[in-house]
């Protein structure tokens, strides 16, 4: 009795461990039961079984990476939607929108040096690394508290092997206050030098000082009337 060719050559596909899959592309098949019916006597070496078990690890594997690499395309591309979705929503920023941002961001960066009324001289004292945070600051102060650029002291904090002049000059860009009126200390000791990343920080760490008690308990007060307000 003649074999059916593509019979043979499915059944020395299946000898080489190829999966029932693969077997139908190569052939061009569309039906798993024909060669069900087929390989029905067929007694796979432990070779072949070897090859068959390894085939198909790796055709997971490629399928788990192909799934993996796919998967992380869509998210890459949700997360752009919904970041640009969302920015679009911030049309413009009205003055009591930035005296509440301003205050909040005083909340989680600024120096809370007043407790219970002791202290009757506390000072507005900022300080952060990331410069559009320093910039919506400086906006708060001068847009909503009308504080003068010259009552306004930035000074700067570096680390060991930074430049003082490269680090002045960026954060006198960011904030407007002339570089030659902005001092800059060193805030590590040389026994800390190659602890802290030196990518981290390039630029330092920018301290806003207003030596203006007033402007303390304007701060305070929005924040005080924020928590109010949320417990509403």
């Amino acid at each position: 009795m003649k074999l059916n060719p593509l019979k043979f050559k499915a059944m020395e596909l299946r000898e080489e461990g190829k999966s029932y899959g693969e077997i139908l592309k190569i052939l061009g098949l569309t039906s798993k039961g024909t060669l069900a019916a087929w390989f029905k006597n067929i007694k796979l070496t432990d070779e072949a079984q070897k090859r068959l078990k390894n085939n198909m690890l790796l055709a997971y594997k490629r399928g788990l990476f192909e799934f993996n690499r796919k998967r992380t395309e869509d998210i890459i591309i949700e997360n752009s939607e919904i970041l640009q979705k969302y920015k679009e929503k911030v049309k413009s920023l009205s003055s009591r929108d930035l005296m509440l941002i301003g205050a909040a961001l005083y909340w989680g960066e600024g120096h809370k040096n007043f407790e219970n009324g002791k202290q009757a001289y506390p000072t507005v004292n900022f300080s952060n690394s990331d410069p559009d945070m320093v910039m919506v600051f400086m906006e708060f102060l001068r847009r909503v508290l009308k504080i003068p650029l010259i009552k306004i002291k930035p000074s700067v904090y570096i680390y060991p092997g930074m430049s003082y002049d490269k680090s002045v000059q960026y954060w006198s860009k960011i904030t407007g206050v002339p570089s030659d009126i902005i001092p800059a200390y060193t805030a590590l000791s040389r026994a800390s030098q190659g602890k802290r990343p030196k990518n981290l920080l390039p630029y330092g760490t920018l301290q806003i000082r207003v030596n203006r008690r007033q402007e303390f308990f304007k701060i305070r007060g929005l924040m005080d009337g924020i928590i109010k307000a949320a417990k509403l």
